[in-house]
């Protein structure tokens, strides 16, 4: 019987490992959404440091100051954290669910592939009319396009709003435009660049038009893009900023677009000022997909 008595106190203390372990990663996926993303080089690490800090509190303190009511304990806060995601107070458990999946992933993975600037060899620049057209069209202060930009920003990732900021709107906004645009083609031999107000009611037309209106829209919520005309293919870029805003939207679309994006990466390039910009065309379903064509005939800012 002596001997049995150890066993049973390992036993115990095994089991009380194993489940404040467990209880910790519950708790540190319903803490992530009130904490910014938090890199050690290029990992997202906020997760593993709320598990490892959840776990010395419930292995070293909470364990031992309140032994008899642990089980108790334990109950009252999943219920509270689950009354609270129920109401709308945080996160609820399908989205912390999806932000475990994501944070793993990115714990143990680079998430961005850097797409150099090709000048294009054989194909000829665009006329500097065409360029001169296309920035003529974007409009971000018509309040038709105004009103559209802040009405699809509002309808999705809400709930990641505290984390994320403004960052959110943008991608909902992304989202909205690139599940609802379908393609179709010019007149035949004429270039046609259709305004950002008629693409709004039509929510169709070719890539110049589709990055026409991506400019203008995101640049209403007060977004910077940028549009690439390479050969046979025009597409939109979101500025994200240096490395460290650049890290918050990898976070924050592997987040958000967690089902659409799987084991797959985001694409960006780098400017002569060490500055991000992330593809935002339509080849995949989430921002950041994957270019058609790294060769680049022509960069258009719009003032």
């Amino acid at each position: 019987m002596e001997k049995e008595k150890p066993k049973k106190q390992i036993k115990k203390k095994t089991i009380l490992i194993v489940v404040n372990l467990l209880f910790s990663l519950f708790l540190a996926a319903y803490a992530v959404q009130f904490s910014p993303p938090i890199y050690l080089f290029t990992l997202q690490i906020e997760l593993f440091l709320f598990v490892i800090l959840f776990f010395i509190l419930l292995q070293f303190l909470l364990s031992r100051i309140i032994r008899k009511y642990l089980l108790s304990t334990y109950i009252l806060i999943v219920f509270v954290i689950s009354l609270f995601s129920y109401l709308g107070y945080g996160w609820s458990l399908q989205t912390m669910y999806n932000n475990l999946q994501a944070n793993t992933i990115q714990l143990f993975t680079s998430i961005a592939v850097r797409v150099e600037i090709k000048p294009s060899v054989d194909a000829i620049a665009p006329h500097i009319s065409l360029q001169q057209r296309i920035q003529q069209k974007v409009d971000s202060k018509d309040s038709i396009v105004r009103s559209f930009a802040v009405e699809k920003s509002l309808l999705y990732f809400d709930e990641y709003y505290f984390k994320f900021g403004q960052i959110c709107r943008q991608l909902s906004l992304i989202k909205y435009i690139r599940d609802n645009y379908k393609y179709v083609k010019d007149p035949k031999d004429f270039d046609y660049f259709a305004p950002p107000q008629e693409s709004i009611m039509l929510m169709a037309g070719d890539c110049d038009d589709y990055s026409i209106l991506m400019v203008s829209t995101l640049q209403a919520i007060g977004a910077n893009v940028r549009i690439i005309w390479s050969p046979g293919h025009v597409y939109p870029e979101l500025y994200c900023g240096d490395k460290k805003s650049f890290d918050k939207y990898a976070s924050a679309i592997y987040s958000v677009f967690e089902k659409e994006i799987k084991d797959k990466k985001l694409y960006y390039r780098l400017d002569k000022n060490d500055e991000y910009w992330l593809n935002i065309d339509y080849t995949d379903n989430y921002p950041g997909s994957y270019y058609l064509s790294e060769e680049v005939l022509s960069i258009i800012y719009i003032k």
